[in-house]
């Protein structure tokens, strides 16, 4: 929590002591100042001063640079102003005469040198604070790392245990042996008295909230009755989360009414204090299996694993694990333990954590195997990426859990501890990360209506990337990487860097990105909400409907695009020049594109051709799929896609079947043998395609005599259809109906036929 507090004080750039103003003109603040550096100088000297001293210390001093930083610009408006002044006049003679507009210029020399005075006072100081911090950061590193470094004699002699196990007893129940002996006096059975009202509601306080956690337990567990399943992750996490928050203030409740009784003493009392923080722990590493089992989190979505007994069991192993070494490193040292003793509590605690360990590495083993078994059903990609994360993580674990006992062993009693706690915690925060990543994806599918199988999209990807970028502090907080040490990289990464004119800062491109995704789901947000609600109640076509759920999302996102890039205040006029390179680019390479691209929005704006339409452009005939600003997709009737450029329909011939309506001709032609009564002929054809169902009776159907070809005596039906949609089937019913009623008529139905002539008969005898 300090590190979260003092993450955000940094962001918003607090000014400590002295304003900037006071920085640049009072001579006490650095008065003050100097004295802070007389003392850090004297205390990094000595090298004696205790490692909490030194934060304290560095933070003082880095309220300093704080200040310093910002009061390095102080008058830069002013001196500007008389820069400008003082270039404008021209040179004065320098002939010893007392010129008016030397004198003038000399004025204004003197006033920008003193105005000058605050700012380079500010950046000494600035430079000075700096150095200063980076002293203290290396004395703590060093620190550190001597700590970690350091051997004792090994715990595994025997000669050891049995003073090891007993004051480790004694040190146990120490805080019992002191409530237990504790002399309540008359002071204490007053205070009780009057505090007995208090304690009562602390208590009864305790036993609500912890009830109304159970019953939130009880309406998470039949949230999978009553909610959508599209909704019932996005409301299962803040409900269970809320039930934690309640079981924690209930205990924090039952601390507070423990301690206002006064009948614990001294260990007792500092055991309390430990209390909410051991509580907490456990309860969350209870609340990650629930998580794991009951929703869709991650790869793990659809993986039979193991029962949630066993994932509990573990989780709460490597809560209790953590308390303990905290219990070593505060209760164990309060009292009058050895060293030896100390590094053999520390043995054994190690030794259950790699057993904690050993069994969670079973169980990403498991998660491992049933990945590769549904290989086959998966994306290769997914697959890939599924089986290489708990790989990763079964390697990782299944290193430590040797080598952080064998540390310990050897005498390496605090790298070995530090190797523990920072493997259980990483894996904690791994899985914590995951059920956020799952929650936030979750949450954008909701929003704008997108199905379970757009998980893998853009904008979640990238929301999972964010996410995983923010957890990279803590993973470095918690492998030992000071708080203070964070936030100095952020601070120096948070000056930004130049980009030719441009001046870029993590909190401009982070502003960007945060409008812009902003914009960017609000828009389809928009677009979600007139596909399936406002446009399908209007007597638009699909085609229409669809030009115009295009045209919102490119307008959405260019609007969005501009607000980001004015709100953050970027300065985009260096790239006009940019942009002029890239018109000729465009003109000699992109014409192509850029010439797609435009036919495309004037396909959406005059819609020719829209889709569902039935067209024929360059030899392909199908129905129009999908209208995009580069391209247009047709499905052919043999179910193939293909893809034509906007140029070709806008500058090429289209034959639309179906524009503005479905009516069309039908020509079926039939060609009888010689010699058939031609009248005959032309009465059946007419017959049978006035007696279709679907063909238009006005206008009528009629039957042309075409005239004598080759091999027939060609004929033409040519009706008119309510839905051409229908040509292809109607034509195979009435050329069955042909067929039929020639047959039964006695009408031939020719094939090809050739005479041949031999000019040479005789030659073949």
């Amino acid at each position: 929590m300090r590190f979260i507090l003092v993450f955000v004080l940094l962001i918003f750039a607090p000014h400590f002591g002295f304003s900037n103003s006071e920085v640049g003109q009072s001579d006490a603040a650095y008065e003050n100042w100097e004295s802070t550096v007389t003392r850090a100088e004297s205390v990094l000297l000595a090298g004696r001063a205790s490692e909490k001293s030194l934060e304290i210390l560095r933070d003082e001093i880095g309220n300093w640079r704080s200040i310093f930083k910002t009061s390095i610009g102080i008058n830069a408006d002013r001196i500007s102003l008389i820069q400008t002044q003082f270039d404008a006049l021209p040179q004065a003679p320098d002939d010893g005469s007392e010129d008016p507009l030397k004198v003038r210029k000399n004025e204004l020399k003197d006033l920008l040198n003193e105005l000058k005075i605050p700012g380079l006072r500010a950046n000494d100081a600035f430079v000075q604070a700096d150095t200063l911090i980076a002293e203290i950061d290396s004395l703590l590193r060093t620190r550190k790392t001597d700590a970690l470094l350091s051997s004792v004699e090994s715990p595994l002699r025997p000669s050891i245990w049995f003073q090891a196990v007993s004051q480790s007893f004694s040190a146990l129940f120490a805080p019992i042996r002191e409530f237990r002996s504790l002399e309540i006096s008359d002071a204490q059975k007053a205070n009780f008295k009057i505090q007995a009202v208090n304690i009562i509601a602390l208590v009864f306080g305790a036993l609500i909230s912890w009830f109304v956690g159970l019953k939130l337990t009880n309406s998470v567990a039949s949230l999978a009755n009553k909610t959508p399943a599209k909704r019932l992750g996005v409301v299962r996490l803040p409900i269970s989360l809320l039930e934690l928050s309640f079981k924690f203030v209930s205990i924090l409740l039952i601390v507070r009414a423990l301690h206002l009784s006064g009948l614990v003493g001294l260990k007792g009392s500092l055991f309390l204090d430990q209390l909410p923080y051991f509580s907490a722990i456990l309860l969350f590493a209870l609340w990650i299996p629930k998580q794991l089992f009951s929703g869709d989190v991650g790869f793990l979505s659809s993986l039979n694993l193991s029962s949630e007994v066993t994932a509990r069991s573990n989780f709460a192993g490597a809560a209790i694990i953590l308390i303990f070494f905290d219990l070593s490193a505060t209760g164990l040292a309060q009292t009058s333990i050895t060293q030896d003793t100390y590094s053999f509590v520390l043995l054994i605690i190690t030794v259950l954590a790699s057993f904690i360990l050993w069994r969670v590495c079973k169980a990403i083993k498991e998660i491992e195997n049933l990945l590769s078994q549904k290989q086959e059903n998966k994306e290769q990609f997914r697959i890939n990426f599924s089986r290489r994360l708990p790989n990763l993580i079964y390697r990782f674990l299944l290193l430590s859990l040797f080598l952080a006992p064998i540390l310990v062993s050897v005498g390496y009693v605090n790298a070995g501890q530090e190797l523990s706690k920072s493997v259980i915690l990483s894996l904690g925060l791994v899985i914590t990360v995951i059920i956020i990543q799952d929650y936030v994806v979750d949450f954008y599918l909701m929003v704008l209506g997108e199905e379970e199988d757009n998980r893998d999209q853009l904008i979640p990807i990238l929301l999972s990337f964010v996410l995983l970028l923010v957890s990279l502090p803590f993973f470095a907080v918690i492998w030992g990487v000071r708080q203070q040490e964070l936030l100095e990289i952020w601070s120096n990464f948070q000056s930004g860097f130049e980009l030719g004119t441009i001046k870029l800062s993590p909190g401009l491109i982070l502003g960007f990105l945060i409008i812009f995704t902003v914009g960017y789901m609000l828009t389809r947000f928009i677009q979600s909400a007139l596909q399936s609600t406002v446009l399908p109640r209007t007597s638009m076509d699909s085609g229409a409907q669809t030009a115009i759920i295009s045209g919102v999302g490119y307008v959405g996102i260019f609007l969005a695009a501009i607000i980001a890039f004015s709100t953050t205040g970027l300065d985009l006029s260096s790239l006009a020049i940019v942009a002029g390179a890239l018109s000729v680019g465009i003109g000699f390479g992109l014409q192509n594109i850029v010439s797609n691209f435009v036919s495309g929005i004037i396909l959406l704006i005059e819609r020719p051709v829209s889709v569902g339409d039935w067209i024929e452009v360059s030899g392909k005939m199908g129905y129009v799929r999908d209208i995009s600003v580069r391209s247009t997709r047709i499905e052919t009737f043999d179910r193939s896609d293909v893809i034509i450029p906007n140029a070709d329909l806008v500058s090429g011939v289209v034959t639309n079947y179906t524009r503005g309506n479905t009516v069309g001709r039908l020509i079926i032609p039939v060609g009888v043998a010689y010699g058939s009564d031609t009248m005959t002929v032309e009465a059946i054809l007419k017959e049978i395609a006035e007696a279709h169902p679907k063909i238009l009776k006005d206008p009528g159907p009629s039957v042309v005599f075409q005239g004598f070809g080759s091999d027939s005596l060609d004929f033409e039906i040519r009706a008119i259809l309510g839905d051409v949609n229908w040509m292809l089937s109607i034509k195979s019913e009435i050329n069955h109906q042909i067929a039929e009623r020639f047959a039964k008529e006695g009408i031939e139905i020719p094939f090809a036929q050739r005479d041949i002539w031999i000019k040479n008969p005789e030659s073949l005898k």
